[in-house]
């Protein structure tokens, strides 16, 4: 059973992707597999909306998710170029569509309530995202 929550790190996507940061050994180019097909599986939803929390936490000094409050982001903020930024930025917005986004249809079943604890506070992350690239 997988974890399933509307925070950017309650999910399993976003914990492989903290515990591949917290073991020295995330790069860029090993979470780039899911985002190769046009239709984005749950998985490379879960990897954006986190890697997007995480940008946040280190270029925008957003406060720290509990679950990521101990963790070294040095690396990770070595290796954001504008280029990876500009990228989360386009997968961002795959996640948040409704037309090719696996992560949003299945939020979308849960019902606009639902729907909306997850989406608002990515897109309000994706615009913060945003003015850091202009």
């Amino acid at each position: 059973m997988g974890a399933w929550g509307s925070g950017p790190f309650e999910n399993d996507g976003a914990g492989d992707v903290v515990a591949s940061i917290g073991h020295g050994d995330f790069t860029f180019e090993s979470v780039e597999w899911t985002f190769e097909d046009d239709y984005l599986e749950v998985d490379g939803g879960q990897i954006a909306v986190a890697l997007l929390e995480l940008v946040l936490i280190v270029r925008a000094d957003r406060k720290r998710d509990p679950l990521v409050e101990e963790l070294d982001l040095d690396d990770f903020a070595d290796a954001l170029t504008g280029e990876r930024l500009t990228w989360l930025i386009d997968m961002v917005e795959r996640t948040i569509a409704s037309t090719d986004s696996e992560l949003f249809e299945l939020w979308d079943e849960q019902g606009p309530e639902e729907l909306a604890a997850w989406r608002i506070p990515v897109v309000d992350g994706l615009e913060d995202l945003r003015v850091l690239t202009v």
